[in-house]
């Protein structure tokens, strides 16, 4: 079940099974991105044109969706960091669609294993 998670999501299960030893364990980990406040950080804003704050919520949320082995979502919002330390906001702005779609279908997935 959790197998099927990471590949529905496009996550590296190898990964995640090597750093947490077991299911039981991922989907303890699993429960805790759920009470993550990162994203929610960066949605803010984003929507408030806070380059600044928006640069730590994304920065934050990279480590974490990486520290989970969350592949497609890492690389978008490792993305969107990245133009957000540049300044690069209007860039940003167009990114964080994809990191609210890759995003929502973690959370999706995650509520449908736990």
């Amino acid at each position: 079940m959790v197998k099927e998670f990471y590949n529905q999501i496009g996550g590296n299960y190898s990964k995640a099974i090597s750093r947490m030893q077991n299911d039981e364990r991922i989907q303890k980990y699993l429960k805790f991105f759920l009470m993550d406040e990162s994203y929610n950080q960066l949605k803010t804003a984003i929507e408030a044109n806070d380059c600044e704050s928006a640069f730590r919520g994304a920065h934050t949320l990279k480590g974490v969706c990486q520290n989970m082995a969350f592949d497609n979502l890492s690389k978008i919002v490792e993305q969107i960091t990245e133009e957000l330390r540049a300044n690069e906001f209007e860039k940003a702005l167009t990114t964080f669609p994809t990191v609210k779609e890759e995003y929502q279908k973690v959370i999706d997935g995650i509520n449908k294993i736990i």
